[in-house]
């Protein structure tokens, strides 16, 4: 009890802003700044922050494992693509058949993060009581998520700051679409990580249906059909970014829930390498449409062609 009650103490301290401590981190860069990371925890009680520190020690020992080692040559291996571009399985599915991450941190703050927050998620908004409230079990999922996704941000983006000050490698899923995305991709480029991305993309129809059965059969909520769908121009807007720093890109397409994904092509070494040039021509078509769209909001991003341009000039100016 009283080594519980001094790991609590420890974790109040980080919730309070003691975060970052440098002086055995291998980083000067500071990729999340603490005032970033903390503001996920705003709308919190003070009890709820500690309750939350104790699943950011549960979510850390099943991440992190053992410890993680410092890398000369560290590796950071992300997603990319809307809500229901099935994510979180190609990443599961690639690890399986590329060994070479293994040595990665783990970080996702749905499938790595909430999924494992005994104190906050499960104990106060899946528990028996709540559950028996409602006779639509998707309301308190849904109340669940969104009680608590801003403590699995938190939790998240705390284990991934160090990770990185400590030059691990890191595997990361995430829509990697947010507005820091740019800035981001290139103090990890600064840091000396070595970037693959996979990128997930599939017709929205797709995407819609795979979030409808992630609500009402797996029962694990994170967003609505219509707002995956409004949601997935944040990934075309962000594909220059992509394509201007990555170091190895895997390009995967979905056109079916229940059917593996396809990889459509690879950009590995300065050079585009075609797997299945009819799964590619759906890729960048349906970029295509996303950045004529945009266009017509008064947005310009490049179009296909051009981006496979911004990626093999890195290589061949």
């Amino acid at each position: 009890m009283k080594i519980v009650n001094f790991l609590s103490r420890i974790l109040c301290n980080m919730v309070a802003g003691t975060l970052f401590s440098t002086s055995a981190l291998y980083s000067a860069t500071v990729f999340f700044p603490p005032e970033v990371v903390e503001k996920h925890l705003e709308s919190y009680s003070s009890q709820e922050k500690e309750d939350i520190a104790q699943d950011l020690a549960v979510v850390k020992s099943i991440c992190f494992g053992k410890g993680i080692q410092t890398q000369d040559h560290p590796f950071y291996l992300a997603t990319a693509g809307g809500p229901g571009s099935r994510k979180s399985t190609i990443l599961e599915r690639f690890l399986q058949s590329h060994p070479e991450y293994s040595s990665g941190v783990y970080l996702d703050p749905d499938q790595r993060a909430l999924k494992f927050m005994p104190h906050t998620y499960y104990a106060q908004s899946l528990n028996a009581l709540n559950t028996a409230s409602s006779f639509d079990y998707l309301t308190v999922v849904k109340a669940a998520y969104e009680k608590w996704r801003g403590a699995s941000n938190y939790i998240t983006l705390t284990l991934l700051e160090e990770a990185l000050q400590n030059k691990a490698d890191v595997v990361h899923g995430t829509t990697l679409t947010g507005a820091h995305v740019p800035e981001f991709l290139q103090k990890l480029k600064s840091e000396g990580y070595r970037i693959t991305l996979i990128l997930c993309s599939g017709e929205d129809s797709l995407r819609k249906e795979a979030i409808e059965y992630r609500n009402n059969e797996q029962r694990f909520y994170q967003s609505t059909p219509e707002d995956a769908v409004s949601k997935g121009k944040f990934f075309a807007e962000k594909m220059s970014s992509y394509f201007a720093q990555a170091d190895t890109i895997y390009l995967y397409w979905s056109d079916d829930l229940f059917a593996e994904e396809v990889l459509a092509a690879v950009f590995e070494k300065g050079e585009m390498r075609v797997e299945l040039g009819c799964a590619l021509e759906l890729f960048s078509c349906k970029y295509d449409q996303d950045v004529k769209a945009l266009k017509a909001e008064g947005k310009n991003f490049p179009v296909w062609d051009e981006l496979v341009k911004i990626y093999l000039s890195r290589f061949h100016p």
